[in-house]
């Protein structure tokens, strides 16, 4: 399979872990749909990663948490156009019960997925890779929405310059 370059670029042991799930065409569609800076795509496998890593040197279960990490955002749908009011609450439900519908999972997968929202989505983990993962997936978030936040600061700044230069010239002349 054609990968996009970032794909070809992941830790051949970790992608070993997420074949099956990269292969799959809905996995591969969450690239068509932003999510913060990025799209989930890219979203998840960056928190998957990063969990994965922090798992293995825990001691935890990475290959769930590889897997179940990468599902968590797997809601399918451009929330930003106003059609899911409770998505911040609800779309990880929605992500479980499309993983469900299109894998097999285990019970720490499950939990990953339904419980990465805590505490503004419900339930409390059931396990320490749920809370891992829920914790990843929060400062990865927070990173891509501050990156988000000054790369539009700067666009900002860039525009005002633009016009106080406009302005400059114009008075000069």
């Amino acid at each position: 399979m054609d990968y996009p370059r970032y794909l070809n670029d992941l830790d051949p042991v970790y992608a070993a872990v997420v074949a099956t799930l990269l292969e799959h065409a809905d996995v591969r569609g969450m690239d068509g749909f932003r999510h913060h800076d990025r799209t989930a795509l890219t979203h998840s496998i960056g928190v998957s990663t990063r969990a994965w890593a922090l798992a293995r040197r825990l001691g935890l279960d990475a290959e769930s948490v590889a897997r179940g990490a990468l599902l968590h955002d797997f809601f399918l749908y451009d929330w930003r156009d106003g059609t899911n009011p409770r998505h911040p609450t609800g779309h990880a439900r929605v992500a479980l019960a499309n993983a469900r519908a299109r894998f097999e999972l285990n019970p720490v997968e499950e939990d990953i997925i339904v419980s990465h929202m805590w505490p503004i989505g419900k339930p409390f983990y059931s396990y320490s890779e749920s809370a891992l993962v829920s914790l990843v997936d929060k400062y990865v978030s927070t990173m891509e929405v501050a990156l988000l936040f000054v790369r539009t600061l700067r666009s900002f700044g860039y525009a005002v310059a633009q016009r106080l230069k406009a302005r400059l010239i114009a008075a000069r002349a």
